[in-house]
């Protein structure tokens, strides 16, 4: 599981390296100073010696000093400041060298096992050190107490690493134990560069030492729970005598941190910006300080955005943009380990609503109108109305009978050939995305058959004489029906006779 999550962690910073903002992050940060030391260690002096060695940084440092211990005790110290000299070589881009030089009487010294320390700080506090194990006789001592240094200082340990010391006594190499704790008090005395090793430590020897060879420790790191540790050697003579701890403050980190995205699930579309919050990502003990965010936004057509950085947690979307989206974070911590998580989201169009005007007149979609004698009209559309990112995009289409005859903001509406009829006026109002709205009226021309209000008028006037003839004829009906009934029937018509 740790070694698929370390492959995953290296792809993601090969990644990182391969994207143009990794590379200008790169190319525009200050690297720490390096320090060197030209001489090998543990060189035998016997009276004096000169050290020399390289300083390697952007600019000169702001402070160069050495120290000297003999075991606990510190026997010298001074500044080099004053020694250094450019040395005119390239490191890279933006890198130059320094010499300096030391002098060395080892004469008030000797006999003593001795470290040299030479520290450097840059103009940022970055720091470096170097050191030096030295070895005077002095006054015929044969045996001088061993004396230990680490040879490689990683600050950050995940799952298995080598470390490698040079534990030498004044008859060459030797064996070396180390140990590792978290205990407080120890990560105080690890602040100095030597210190004698607390009783209640619990040592393990280092792999055995060879001729002419630094001593190797192998640390399986994934038995320790994340977090700040110190990691102590020191070297053990044949004799059986012990050097001074030397002491390595690291951070064990084998948990992957956990990405996580806050951010909407739909929005509607609007001018403006989405933000997605990276925040809660975090690694399980170091936090967020330090851990690289890539972000990825992906549409649906799969065209992608990508932006990374150290301590990038937020990442903005343009809201004008409808469509589907896929939001992709990838968070990685400085020992490779890496999480990813994704969040799908929607932005929605807002359809426009259409709005029309003729001759200045608001009118509804359904509305009949009877328009003034006259050979056009003015039509407008300009009261329509969208999301402020649409707005200005609306595009307006006339149509005269179901045809599309213009389009524009402002049109003149010519009058129709046709005046036999009523006609039908429709405007659609379509915005970027595709979507629309209509409102559609019916027209004619006044005091002619195409005017709407015209031809109900005659409609009516038909059906009031159809009326007036029905209740006519209904009422002569009745009139004759009450007569009959009065009348008693036919009778015969009354003779007279004559006398």
């Amino acid at each position: 599981m740790v070694s698929a999550i370390s492959r995953l962690g290296a792809a993601f910073c090969m990644l990182i390296l391969l994207m143009p903002l990794g590379l200008s992050e790169s190319s525009a940060a200050d690297d720490s100073p390096q320090l060197i030391i030209d001489q090998y260690q543990g060189i035998h002096i016997e009276s004096s010696l000169n050290i020399t060695g390289t300083y390697i940084d952007e600019e000169p440092p702001v402070s160069l000093t050495w120290k000297i211990f003999d075991r606990f005790e510190l026997i010298g110290e001074g500044d080099l400041l004053d020694s250094l000299t450019e040395s005119g070589d390239s490191h890279g881009s933006s890198r130059n060298s320094w010499s300096y030089s030391l002098d060395f009487n080892f004469t008030d010294y000797a006999p003593c096992s001795c470290l040299l320390n030479i520290e450097a700080e840059d103009t940022n506090n970055q720091h470096d050190s170097a050191r030096l194990i030295l070895f005077s006789q002095g006054g015929g001592q044969d045996v001088l107490a061993p004396n230990i240094v680490l040879d490689n200082l990683p600050n950050q340990l995940t799952g298995m690493i080598e470390l490698q010391a040079t534990a030498m006594d004044g008859g060459g190499y030797v064996g070396a134990q180390w140990a590792i704790s978290n205990s407080s008090d120890v990560a105080i005395s690890c602040m100095q560069p030597l210190f004698e090793a607390p009783e209640s430590i619990q040592w393990s020897n280092m792999s055995p030492a060879i001729s002419n060879t630094n001593q190797v420790l192998t640390l399986d790191t994934t038995h320790y729970a994340d977090g700040e540790y110190s990691v102590l050697v020191r070297a053990v003579s044949d004799e059986g005598l012990y050097s001074a701890c030397a002491c390595l403050p690291v951070g064990i980190d084998n948990s992957p941190p956990t990405a996580l995205i806050d951010g909407p699930t739909s929005s509607d579309e609007f001018s403006g910006i989405i933000q997605f919050d990276g925040s809660g990502s975090s690694d399980q003990y170091w936090g967020q300080e330090g851990l690289v965010f890539l972000w990825i936004l992906e549409d649906e057509s799969g065209e992608k955005t990508i932006e990374n950085g150290i301590d990038l947690r937020t990442f903005d979307v343009d809201a004008s943009t409808s469509g589907n989206y896929t939001l992709t974070l990838t968070v990685a911590d400085d020992a490779g380990f890496s999480d990813a998580v994704s969040h799908n989201f929607s932005i929605a169009n807002q359809e426009p609503v259409a709005a029309l005007r003729i001759g200045g007149q608001a009118l509804e979609d359904g509305d009949r109108i009877t328009l003034t004698d006259s050979q056009q009209w003015l039509v407008e559309c300009g009261d329509s109305t969208d999301t402020n990112n649409d707005q200005s995009g609306l595009i307006c289409t006339w149509y005269i009978d179901e045809e599309p005859m213009m389009t524009g903001w402002s049109r003149q509406l010519q009058c129709p050939d046709d005046l036999s009829t009523p006609h039908t006026l429709m405007l659609e109002v379509t915005d970027d995305n595709g979507d629309s709205d209509t409102i559609t009226i019916e027209f004619g021309v006044q005091n002619t058959p195409s005017d709407p209000t015209f031809v109900a008028d005659e409609g009516m006037g038909l059906l009031s004489i159809i009326g007036i003839v029905v209740i006519v004829i209904l009422a002569l009906l009745a009139v004759l029906a009450t007569i009959r009934q009065y009348s008693g029937g036919p009778t015969s018509i009354p003779k007279w006779k004559r006398e």
